[in-house]
């Protein structure tokens, strides 16, 4: 046999495919299935992401052109109308619970990416959402305004690893509160909130698991000032000691902590809640900004994964295609984080994009000579011999 190497068979030996199919089981996912299997489906889909396929059509020719790479991805045949079939029946959770043990194995080998702008030692979380439009026409179970379609994703982002931790799809009619009550908190975590989620009951519950929350006050927020202390400087910082107002008041009874912080650049002042008073002023307002950090995360991934062009239009197809994206993710991260490569995600991307079926390893791709330290004494670029642990 002629021998070759994909880049999307090197990506996959990251996850184990006994535990693929302990998933693909659980939900009976190749129950009656003859041709094109769930693994089969799931090696399509992540190469119609990573080299950024606009249909169904261009999956197929793309695919059929590539015949003599199949027995190399493991693929036995593919047409339009299996993938279809399979996007609008095979369980959207089975590449859920992928991702989540994915993320598992990752955390196992110490995943991590060396942020050095902040120097506290707690965990930090961005929470926020991006609102994905979908035609009402082909969409009709995603109502969201009376003549437009659309869903939401929440995500709750690792600032420190820059990725998504947990994520919740939900119809973009549903208030933002509502998938904040669904999510995993744990203790000692700093958790930078966006105003959309701004619920007493949710502060209340963050608190009680001995999490912290950072975000900022809106303008119905009433407050009674106990202490207050001007730090001052260029930034004109104040450091207030607060307790909440009227019915809040019961709700939630803890002291809570404020921090004005003023942008010279935007001539505005920005007000911070928070009830971590351990951190800094400073602290606060710099893990605050970091906030950000999430926003150009959505954009990346709409820019250079297939999330706002669909596949499909049936609910389960939508979201089956969100969950491979977000796979996606975390394998560009962790074949960074193995290789120790100096590209950054988006490169990494463009490089597996157009180099696919070049017949050279990632390490020779994504590690060049030139980019490759002085000494390459226990660098871990072996992504093929990666098993799971």
């Amino acid at each position: 046999m002629f021998k070759t190497k994909c880049l999307l068979k090197e990506m996959q030996s990251l996850f184990s495919r006994y535990e693929f199919e302990k998933i693909v089981k659980e939900y009976k996912g190749d129950k009656n299935v003859r041709n094109f299997s769930t693994w089969e489906m799931s090696t399509v889909m992540l190469y119609s992401q990573l080299t950024g396929k606009s249909s169904l059509r261009d999956i197929e020719i793309s695919m059929r052109s590539k015949s003599n790479y199949w027995a190399h991805m493991g693929i036995k045949s593919i047409s339009r109308n299996n993938l279809s079939n399979s996007l609008m029946k095979r369980d959207f959770r089975i590449f859920k619970e992928l991702f989540y043990k994915l993320h598992i194995k990752m955390q196992k080998n110490k995943f991590q990416n060396n942020d050095k702008r902040f120097t506290v030692p707690n965990k930090l979380v961005a929470i926020d959402s991006t609102t994905i439009p979908l035609c009402l026409n082909l969409c009709s179970w995603a109502k969201f305004r009376k003549e437009k379609g659309g869903i939401k994703v929440h995500t709750m982002f690792n600032i420190k690893n820059r990725i998504p931790d947990f994520a919740i799809i939900s119809n973009a009619v549903e208030h933002d509160v509502q998938a904040a009550k669904n999510m995993p908190f744990e203790k000692d975590g700093i958790y930078i909130i966006d105003r959309a989620y701004c619920c007493i009951k949710l502060f209340k519950n963050i608190n009680e698991i001995g999490a912290f929350f950072i975000t900022r006050t809106k303008t119905n927020t009433n407050y009674r000032t106990i202490r207050r202390k001007l730090i001052g400087g260029e930034n004109r910082i104040e450091d207030c000691v607060v307790d909440f107002t009227n019915s809040k008041k019961s709700e939630y009874p803890e002291r809570l902590r404020v921090v004005r912080f003023f942008d010279p650049l935007q001539n505005k002042t920005y007000e911070f809640i928070t009830n971590n008073f351990s951190a800094s002023a400073e602290e606060v307002a710099a893990i605050y900004k970091a906030r950000w950090d999430i926003e150009l995360f959505f954009k990346h991934i709409k820019q250079n994964l297939k999330i706002k062009h669909f596949y499909g239009t049936s609910e389960n197809a939508v979201k089956t295609q969100i969950w491979i994206a977000m796979i996606s993710v975390l394998l560009v991260n962790y074949v960074r984080f193995m290789s120790k490569s100096l590209f950054s995600n988006t490169e990494i991307i463009r490089v597996i994009r157009e180099n696919m079926f070049s017949g050279k390893s990632l390490r020779d791709l994504i590690c060049p000579v030139k980019h490759r330290p002085l000494s390459d004494k226990g660098l871990n670029c072996d992504i093929q011999g990666c098993l799971w642990n």
